[in-house]
């Protein structure tokens, strides 16, 4: 018989080696997963602290639906490491192009269009999330297509304003939810394309799933002495009561 060779041996210092070891359930790098085909939930797909006792800021999405926000949520965080392969000479980006005189048309009248590299025109409206914290390039043309002058490509929120956001905000800034600061994204409480400045008193964090749910429901956001305040939709909560995150800054829970 020969000797096993001490380089194939499981190193127990690595998550993966000692998956094959360790009986199931176990964590894996800090995470508790179930048994493979033993359909046991993930946990931590559920932002909502779970000692909420508010239900209108309950997660309704199903099982399904959580895991597929859970890997959207994965593959924007690795986008935004800025150590991706390059694809074709640019890091994989939905390219929208938009004039500024359909961004003032939009804003008066909801109706402004943007094209895109794959579906030619669509309705401004649509990207509304996507807008709310982009990379803009300023184009200038003469008459025709002829580019006369191309800008630099910047974000809307600096990295400076990140930074006071993640100190002020501390995570997510829906009511209950436990997302941190690093998994969010910069939202606009006034549309960008609606005219809304970009700093910070117009400025909050959200996690992926509550910044779907902010842009595509009616919640409204008022920031109120630098604190973010939610109202539900009548639907939820006929009392319109407001409603902020307490759970980042050590406070009482929500109670509604």
């Amino acid at each position: 018989m020969n000797a096993a060779d001490p380089a194939d041996a499981a190193d127990p210092a690595d998550p993966v080696d000692a998956e094959e070891t360790v009986p199931w359930p176990h964590q894996l790098y800090g995470i508790n997963v179930p048994a493979p085909g033993s359909n046991e939930p993930f946990e931590g797909l559920d932002s909502i602290d779970p000692n909420s006792t508010d239900p209108a800021v309950k997660d309704t999405r199903t099982y399904g639906q959580k895991l597929l926000a859970g890997l959207i949520s994965c593959v924007k965080l690795a986008a935004r490491t800025g150590k991706l392969p390059l694809n074709g000479g640019l890091k994989t980006q939905l390219i929208l192009s938009c004039t500024e005189a359909e961004l003032r048309n939009n804003t008066a009248t909801g109706t402004g269009t943007i094209y895109t590299t794959h579906s030619g025109p669509m309705p401004l409206n649509l990207f509304a999330q996507t807008l709310c914290d982009p990379e803009i390039t300023t184009i200038t043309y003469s008459t025709g297509q002829n580019i006369i002058n191309l800008g630099r490509t910047q974000r809307l929120f600096t990295p400076t304003q990140r930074k006071a956001l993640y100190a002020r905000d501390l995570g997510c800034t829906f009511p209950d939810c436990t997302s941190p600061a690093t998994w969010c994204e910069a939202h606009h409480i006034t549309p960008w394309q609606d005219g809304g400045p970009t700093n910070l008193n117009n400025a909050t964090l959200l996690c992926q799933h509550h910044h779907t749910l902010l842009h595509h429901s009616q919640w409204q956001l008022q920031l109120i002495n630098g604190t973010p305040w939610y109202t539900p939709p009548f639907t939820i909560d006929p009392t319109q009561t407001k409603r902020r995150n307490n759970y980042h800054h050590g406070l009482p829970k929500n109670t509604n």
